[in-house]
């Protein structure tokens, strides 16, 4: 896992915003992840798709909901993270990954 200061530098990174400014998203991130670096990149992409972290066009800058974000259940386990986002799937999709599975794809 990864400090919280270079949980920080990583969200940096990723949304390409100064350090100071993502301090808020980066502490509820690293307090739900632990700073596993797989938990904390499927995190990030589970609030964009959930719409809690997002680019405002009018601000020209990302926002995020703190406190719904705080709120999210997080498994603690990549593996349950990964296996959350294949219910979502369509039934068809989830029947080939199984197939697959199967015969060790």
């Amino acid at each position: 896992s990864i400090s919280k200061e270079d949980t920080n530098l990583m969200i940096s990174d990723t949304i390409r915003m100064p350090q100071k400014q993502t301090g808020s998203l980066s502490d509820v991130v690293y307090k739900k992840t632990c700073g596993n670096v797989l938990l904390v990149t499927q995190f990030l992409r589970l609030l964009w798709e959930e719409g809690l972290l997002f680019f405002s066009l009018e601000a020209n800058t990302w926002k995020w909901d703190v406190e719904a974000i705080n709120a999210k259940e997080v498994a603690d386990d990549a593996g349950v993270l990964m296996s959350e986002k294949l219910l979502h799937l369509p039934v068809g999709c989830q029947d080939a990954i199984r197939l697959l599975a199967c015969i060790g794809l």
